[in-house]
This record gives C-alpha cells, sequence and structure tokens, in this order.
C-alpha cells in the first residue's frame, strides 16, 4: 500500500496545503518546499511569527533550544495533537 497525500494528511490543518494538494505522494512535495517557504513566510503575520533572520520564520508559540541552529529557508510552528 503507498501513503498517499490525502491518507496521511488533513489539509485543513496546514498551511502547506497548497503545495500537498497538488501531490499524489507525500515525497513529490520535497523538491517544492524551499520555494513554498520563501513565498510563505512574507505572507505570515508579524504578531504570530519571529522573523530572526533571512529565510527564517518561527512561531512565536514553538519552543527552541538555545542552542539550535535554524536555517533557512524555514518555516517552523508548534505541532497540535490532532483531535478525532
Amino acid at each position: 500500500m503507498m501513503i498517499t497525500v490525502e491518507s496521511l494528511f488533513d489539509l485543513s490543518h496546514t498551511a502547506a496545503a497548497p503545495l500537498l494538494a497538488r501531490c499524489r505522494y507525500p515525497w513529490e512535495a520535497l523538491p517544492e518546499i524551499a520555494r513554498f517557504i520563501r513565498e510563505l513566510g512574507p505572507t505570515l503575520s508579524a504578531e504570530e511569527y519571529d522573523h530572526p533572520s533571512e529565510e527564517v520564520w518561527i512561531a512565536k508559540s514553538a519552543r527552541v533550544a538555545p542552542t539550535a541552529s535554524i536555517t533557512g529557508p524555514v518555516s517552523y510552528t508548534h505541532l497540535r495533537a490532532h483531535e478525532t
């Protein structure tokens, strides 16, 4: 059985829905992630996301270790448990 985007993700709960909706399998999104983040990042709310360096957006609610090194392009948010 192949794992499809549809079977793995609920796209109504992710900002990556526009990217993932174009894919049948999750790995098909890999070559497009950097471009997608570069487009998404500037649209993220400054009230909800810090933008500590070029191509890096981190949710203010996210917990990042002080020793972590984050190199863009990346958008990092907190994870929420999916309620069923």
